[in-house]
């Protein structure tokens, strides 16, 4: 009777997980960006990787190559080439590059119309230093330990709402487990066990992930509107960010390199209060002596104009034309500003 039962639930269990596997009803574990374990940082992109990713929600695919820093770029050397202005990238997913090719990246792109411009000028090198899932407290860390090295003239900073949103759930929020995969805190108290079960098991993987994502909800409670509001609900991270960033303003001008802010809004529409989080930056960049840039004008004129798609509907991130429209704004702000020779 034992070994009845035995393989009853055993042929039960099979059954759920062969439809579970057929109908593709787990979430895919999908390895969006390779990363690692970092002495400084909770996580950093692995260097020297070479893939090819799909989005999640099909709408896009991309190449991407780490250099041997682990950032989404070629080769650079610590020490400033003679005569070379060079240029410090910092951001998240949008600064990375996500949904384009390398060559369509808001940073590649700027890098080549600086170095196309006519007259006489130094050489322009943009690191390109922006990795997935970061906001201000990881930035500032990655500029502090690691970006300093490169002797940058200028950081680029970008910001973008949801930066907020991470600077509410915290550093620790989440951390990446030895085999490269992003892992939250409530992930972690799964045990081996539960890891094991959630890495091979499709219908394991439904359960589980649909009771981290209620544990994560439990814990982090953010409220997206309230970003958008002055003395709101995210009041107290909106000061953390503001203190962060004049961290970074502090350590660039350490190394006597000025600091550039830019924010970069959400995807459309753009109605109401949309506008407050560039209002907020600008003026605390005035108080603080530092340039800012709004993306959001020139976003809105280009989606009036040109009509293009600027923004992936579902997963968010900027298209290549979306890409093309920070390059654009920032190509004109640093030469109309007089911020690069």
């Amino acid at each position: 009777r034992v070994l009845a039962v035995f393989c009853v639930v055993l042929v039960s269990v099979s059954v759920l997980e062969f439809a579970t596997r057929a109908l593709n009803l787990a979430p895919p574990l999908n390895k969006r960006w390779v990363f690692m374990e970092d002495p400084v940082l909770p996580y950093k992109p692995r260097p020297n990787v070479a893939k090819r990713r799909t989005a999640p929600s099909g709408e896009f695919e991309y190449s991407f190559n780490h250099n041997s820093q682990g950032f989404r770029d070629r080769e650079h050397e610590f020490i400033k080439p003679a005569g070379v202005f060079r240029i410090l990238g910092l951001g998240d997913s949008f600064t990375y590059g996500a949904g384009a090719e390398f060559e369509e990246t808001f940073l590649f792109r700027l890098e080549e119309m600086l170095n196309d411009r006519p007259g006489d000028h130094p050489p322009i090198e943009i690191i390109k230093a922006g990795a997935g899932r970061y906001f201000p407290a990881l930035e500032r860390m990655l500029l502090e330990h690691y970006g300093v090295k490169y002797e940058s003239d200028l950081v680029l900073v970008g910001f973008l709402p949801n930066d907020v949103i991470d600077t509410f759930k915290g550093v620790d929020a989440v951390t990446v487990d030895d085999s490269g995969y992003l892992r939250t805190r409530q992930a972690g108290r799964l045990g081996g066990i539960g890891r094991f079960l959630y890495l091979h098991s499709h219908c394991c993987r439904v359960i589980l992930h649909r009771y981290v994502l209620g544990a994560f909800k439990r814990d982090h409670k953010p409220r997206l509107n309230e970003v958008f509001k002055p003395n709101g609900f995210h009041e107290n991270d909106w000061r953390t960010v503001e203190a962060e960033y004049e961290k970074i303003i502090n350590i660039a001008r350490g190394i006597g390199a000025e600091t550039l802010f830019f924010h970069i809004p959400h995807k459309p529409p753009w109605k109401g209060n949309r506008s407050y989080p560039a209002k907020r930056l600008s003026q605390w960049a005035a108080r603080n002596g530092a340039p800012f840039v709004d993306i959001l004008s020139a976003m809105k004129i280009a989606l009036a104009e040109e009509g293009q798609k600027l923004y992936f509907p579902e997963d968010g991130h900027c298209t290549p034309a979306g890409y093309r429209v920070i390059a654009n704004t920032l190509f004109a702000a640093l030469v109309q500003d007089g911020l690069v020779p």
